[in-house]
């Protein structure tokens, strides 16, 4: 029984729990965590705990210069340690350019607890605002449906004590532009303490004055849902505050937006609103206010501007949650296509001209152009609409009548200029020998003294012998007429000339 009684109350003692008091001097230097201020608070004012700053109790501490404190039977659960810093400028001009880290400092290890929180107020110029990137990757807004894996939560409250948003790691919103002072606190998730040092949390900078309150820069990746509330979720927006997101969407892609739990409310002044446009396009997409029905689903093939403003709240108040989702664009096929389809017809376009002018030079040089001999001693080429009607095609070669003054007008004219023929403007008949055995001119007469016009006795060389099949004359007609013919006889009145229709 009593071995029993001794094996009992030892398992009792095993889940007896064993707490550790700290006690002693702990010498803390802001200076060498990153320029924040420390801040101890006692929790529990029943507790043993006691805490001194330079040989001083306090019930709260605040170190802004380097310090020795001191614990007394201080636990873990007892104490919260703090850290804060302001960051400000009062001209935007004298605001630095560069952005200022926000890094989580490491505290001595001789406090009695760690890092609970760490907060950065900024202040920005009256006409200036606050921007905030995150160096390791873009942020989450953690909403129901969306929530935070990380280790770390970071919370963004504005100048009036709203809660603008909970954001965390691992993302798709860019940046976070405010048009107030604000302040951001980093903290442990679901309360729990900062047990890592987590170097360099955000990038803030400030910078000139927006044109909305709120304005995120969101890049939503392919199949990837993306939660954005309106600023203050799960309660409503401030009285005529507006928000805007710049959504991104990239090439041969479509982002499509659902309205998963929209509120409006009953305006007493003004009008809420909510209007979609994509960059760079004068036309809206999508408005709607209030009193109107809103779509539940909207495709947009471009990058975006979501828009959305508050009104004077009667009763209710407005808030959005929206889903974007990125796919591939339906219409991009049919762009390709269409694309496509075009590319072949200018190439056929092309090809089409190229035969043709290749045709047209073939054919240019089998037909090559002839020119037509006209009496008056002018060559011509052909017009481009062929060659004139011929002879049988029109009747330019019919006369009514024939003078002869005109029939070898232009001939004699064009001998006497070569010197062939005398000046005569009419034919003469001949009124010389009409033998056929006599020469034509005499011996006497000399090549240069041949008279022009007439005909002369010519010796001509003997012929020679052929036989007599040879000696029939080619042509039987009559050359020359005799002395006692008259002209009238041999020249028939054939009526005055009529002119062609065609030209010469």
């Amino acid at each position: 029984m009593s071995s029993s009684r001794v094996t009992l109350h030892l398992l009792l003692l095993t889940f007896v729990p064993f707490t550790v008091t700290l006690s002693g001097s702990c010498k803390v230097d802001p200076s060498k965590m990153e320029g924040l201020s420390l801040h101890i608070k006692k929790l529990r004012p029943a507790s043993e705990c006691k805490m001194k700053i330079n040989s001083v109790p306090k019930e709260k501490i605040t170190v802004t210069s380097s310090s020795e404190l001191t614990f007394q039977d201080c636990l873990p659960e007892d104490v919260q340690v703090t850290a804060t810093k302001v960051i400000e400028c009062s001209q935007l001009k004298d605001c630095q350019k560069t952005p200022t880290p926000l890094s989580v400092p490491v505290l001595p290890t001789c406090l009695p607890a760690p890092l609970s929180n760490v907060t950065w107020t900024l202040r920005p110029p009256q006409s200036g605002s606050v921007e905030l990137t995150s160096p390791t990757g873009p942020l989450k807004q953690s909403l129901p449906g969306q929530q935070c894996n990380d280790s770390i939560i970071i919370k963004v409250v504005g100048d009036d004590g709203s809660t603008i948003g909970h954001f965390c790691h691992q993302g798709a919103i860019q940046n976070v532009q405010i048009h107030t002072k604000v302040s951001v606190t980093v903290s442990g998730m679901g309360g729990k303490a900062l047990k890592a040092p987590f170097k360099h949390v955000l990038n803030v900078v400030l910078k000139e004055e927006i044109s909305e309150r709120y304005i995120f820069t969101v890049s939503p990746m392919r199949d990837t849902p993306v939660l954005l509330a309106t600023p203050g979720w799960p309660i409503g927006m401030k009285a005529y505050s507006t928000v805007s997101w710049i959504v991104s969407v990239p090439p041969k892609m479509e982002a499509q937006l659902m309205f998963v739990n929209l509120s409006q409310p009953k305006c007493s002044n003004r009008h809420t609103d909510i209007r979609v446009h994509r960059v760079g396009c004068p036309e809206e997409d999508y408005s709607r206010r209030e009193d109107e029905e809103a779509k539940s689903e909207i495709t947009v093939s471009d990058t975006f501007y979501l828009n959305m403003s508050n009104c004077m709240p009667e009763r209710g108040d407005f808030r959005v949650l929206t889903k974007i989702t990125l796919q591939e664009s339906k219409n991009f096929l049919q762009t390709t296509i269409l694309s496509v389809v075009s590319a072949l017809l200018v190439i056929f376009a092309v090809v089409l001209v190229v035969v043709c002018v290749v045709i047209r030079k073939k054919k240019k040089k089998l037909n090559p152009e002839v020119s037509i001999y006209n009496p008056n001693g002018i060559s011509f080429l052909p017009p481009h609409n062929g060659f004139p009607k011929t002879r049988e095609d029109n009747e330019s070669h019919v006369y009514a009548s024939i003078e002869d003054t005109l029939v070898y007008t232009d001939l004699l004219r064009q001998g006497a200029e070569i010197g062939v023929y005398g000046e005569f403007d009419t034919y003469r008949p001949f009124t010389g020998q009409t033998d056929s055995n006599n020469p034509l001119v005499s011996e006497d007469a000399g090549a240069d003294n041949m008279p022009v016009g007439a005909y002369q006795q010519f010796q001509a060389p003997p012929l020679p012998i052929r036989p007599k099949s040879h000696v029939q004359p080619l042509v039987d007609n009559e050359i020359y007429q005799t002395d006692d013919q008259s002209e009238e006889e041999h020249s028939p009145d054939l009526g005055p000339r009529l002119e062609p229709e065609g030209g010469n």
